[in-house]
C-alpha cells in the first residue's frame, strides 16, 4: 500500500510538471489588440534596447544600429499600425555582409498586459521588466558601432 501511494504521488507530480510545462511552452496572449503605430513608435524611438550578447538603437529618423558579437547593423526601422516593431539593416562581419529583416508584434492581452512575439521564432513572452531594465534613453552603443564600423570598412 505504501508503494502504490509513492507512484502515485509520483505520478501525480509529474502530472502537474508537465502540465505546467505544456502550459508555459504555448503561452499566449487570450486576446490580441494590437498596438498602434504611434504606440510602438513610443516605446523605442530614441532609445537602446539591450540584448544579451550585443544591443540595437532606433534613432528618432528611423536609424537603426545594431551590435552582436563582433558583427554591426546599419539600417532603418519603422512601426506599423499592426503593432509590428521592424528594421531592415545589413549586417556586417568579418566575413560576410547580409541583409536582415525582424520584427515583433506587440499586443494587450484583455486585461491590458503587454505582450511581444518574436515572429521569426513565433514565440511570445510578456516584457515584464523589459522597458525598465533593458530599453534605455539615448544611443548607448554609438561609440562601438564607430569602432565596428572602422574595424569591418562600413
Amino acid at each position: 500500500m505504501k508503494l502504490f501511494k509513492t507512484l502515485a504521488g509520483a505520478a501525480l507530480a509529474l502530472t502537474v510538471t508537465l502540465g505546467a510545462l505544456t502550459t508555459a511552452a504555448i503561452a499566449e496572449p487570450d486576446k490580441k489588440n494590437k498596438l498602434s503605430g504611434q504606440q510602438v513608435t513610443a516605446l523605442y524611438s530614441g532609445k537602446t534596447w539591450i540584448w544579451s550578447e550585443g544591443a540595437s538603437y532606433w534613432g528618432k529618423g528611423a536609424e537603426f544600429q545594431g551590435i552582436w558579437k563582433d558583427s554591426v547593423a546599419i539600417g532603418k526601422w519603422y512601426a506599423t499600425n499592426g503593432g509590428q516593431l521592424c528594421y531592415e539593416a545589413t549586417w556586417y562581419s568579418a566575413s560576410s555582409k547580409k541583409p536582415v529583416k525582424r520584427c515583433w508584434l506587440h499586443v494587450t492581452d484583455s486585461k491590458g498586459v503587454l505582450w511581444k512575439q518574436d515572429l521569426k521564432t513565433k514565440d511570445w513572452y510578456k516584457p515584464k521588466t523589459e522597458f525598465a531594465e533593458r530599453v534605455k534613453s539615448g544611443n548607448k552603443i554609438k561609440g562601438k558601432v564607430r569602432k565596428a564600423r572602422k574595424r569591418l570598412g562600413v
